[in-house]
């Protein structure tokens, strides 16, 4: 984090009296300077995948694609709940999605008024092809902070090419209802952001869906595509492009890929492990959002209680990894930093 959004951040939980969440991220940014591998502090952003079903058939999400190295379910209420009780109090934001759509799930509103009761930021993104009025409305009444929507084209036709199993116009009705529903309860806090991830077969559009979202009246971020969803941090660029490159947008500066060098176009590195983490359905704790499979697990929250695993052996390891301390673990963080932390 830089020094401007850690300054930022801390201003926002000055203003919301939030001391301990401001003493976590303080503790954080310490630690991570020291370079240490066992932390104090608790992750200030969490997301939590509360089901990993989806009604369409996106080609580059694995979910979409139907792989079965990842159970599929729905997460219980009091499992939830549990999660959320051990760390609400260092919380700064909490996303209910990952691998499936958030609207399958009948608990959400129920699910995020429980966050927002325990001052947690929330976000969601979603296909918003499902919502039905009442949970518009529900929605809304939660002031939940973002709502992210996932439309990518500015026609019927370009929208299906990748959301697959949607429908353009359903998902603009369904915008123009949360819109209304917003309106309807005097919601002027939450932000309704129309997002548009640019692949070869839209990018001619961009200029369409900016008319669009004004249209709409929601905000717009425009996004940068990724190859495959479940492969992409287990594989060279090289591979990726090789593969997806169909896929790929020309433009540069919405690609995070050479397309002729065949490599990434700018070089990172990973700080996920120490404020960042991701509870599946199950309980089951994965060290970022890009993780696919079960067998990659760092363990459960439920059986074993998050803090257990946030600093347990795997999750230890992997940061002694990424520190340069140990040369190799035996951690799905292993694969991604011999790749290149692809997905970032």
């Amino acid at each position: 984090m830089t020094l401007r959004k850690l300054r930022n951040k801390l201003l926002f939980l000055t203003q919301t009296a939030a001391p301990k969440k401001i003493l976590n991220l303080i503790v954080k940014e310490i630690e991570l300077a020291l370079n240490r591998d066992r932390l104090a502090c608790l992750p200030n952003a969490l997301t939590i995948d509360i089901g990993n079903v989806c009604n369409l058939r996106c080609p580059l999400c694995p979910t979409g694609r139907g792989d079965k190295s990842a159970g599929r379910g729905l997460m219980k209420i009091e499992d939830y709940k549990k999660v959320i009780d051990e760390l609400a109090p260092c919380l700064t934001n909490l996303q209910l999605h990952n691998w499936g759509e958030p609207l399958l799930h009948n608990g959400l509103v129920d699910m995020i008024r429980y966050a927002k009761e325990r001052s947690v930021p929330v976000s969601i993104s979603t296909n918003l092809t499902l919502l039905k009025p009442d949970q518009a409305e529900g929605l809304m009444g939660t002031f939940i902070e973002k709502i992210f929507i996932s439309c990518d084209g500015a026609s019927r036709e370009t929208y299906g090419k990748y959301r697959v199993g949607g429908d353009f116009d359903d998902v603009v009705d369904n915008i123009r209802m949360l819109v209304r529903a917003k309106k309807k309860i005097g919601n002027r806090y939450t932000r309704l952001k129309l997002l548009f991830h640019v692949f070869r077969h839209n990018e001619h559009e961009i200029g369409s869906i900016k008319d669009l979202a004004g249209r709409l009246g929601v905000e717009l971020l425009i996004d940068r595509m990724r190859p495959d969803m479940g492969k992409e941090i287990f594989e060279k660029a090289r591979d990726a492009i090789r593969r997806d490159k169909e896929w790929m947008p020309e433009n540069k500066e919405y690609s995070p890929f050479d397309l002729e060098k065949e490599e990434k176009l700018k070089a990172t590195a990973c700080r996920e492990l120490w404020g960042k983490s991701v509870v599946n359905w199950d309980g089951s704790v994965f060290p970022c959002c890009a993780v696919y499979g079960d067998r990659y697990s760092f363990g459960n929250a439920l059986s074993e209680g998050f803090a257990s695993v946030w600093n347990g052996k795997k999750y230890v390891a992997a940061r002694k990894e990424i520190l340069g301390k140990i040369k190799a673990s035996n951690t799905v963080c292993h694969i991604c930093k011999q790749n290149d932390f692809l997905h970032l």
